[in-house]
């Protein structure tokens, strides 16, 4: 008998990606109504997808952010990978990229 993975709470994982703050502005994500979109493959995967406050945000801390929105959401019951996709960056695919195949580590230090 093979167990289904654990219901994914999406609310949850909005609350967690959404609670991530903006190095510059110090405002989260969600206060900046940056989330696009949260979903759930129903096997343990989710994608978060979300846009930057400028398409020309420095790549360092776009790829902070991505990889504490993945840090914060990889901590969830039932969430066994993390996905983020970056959006309206203008390399926004290098940048999802770059946080998708590296190491979540520890927080940036900034925060």
């Amino acid at each position: 008998m093979t167990l289904a993975p654990p219901e994914i709470d999406l609310e949850a994982v909005r609350t967690a990606a959404g609670s991530v703050p903006d190095p510059e502005i110090r405002r989260t994500l969600a206060e900046l109504d940056l989330l696009d979109e949260v979903e759930t493959d129903g096997e343990g995967e989710v994608v978060v997808r979300y846009h930057l406050t400028s398409p020309l945000c420095p790549s360092p801390f776009a790829i902070d952010i991505g990889r504490e929105v993945r840090r914060r959401v990889e901590q969830l019951p039932g969430v066994r990978r993390c996905r983020v996709d970056i959006r309206d960056h203008f390399i926004a695919a290098d940048i999802s990229g770059q946080v998708n195949e590296s190491p979540v580590g520890d927080a940036p230090s900034w925060l």
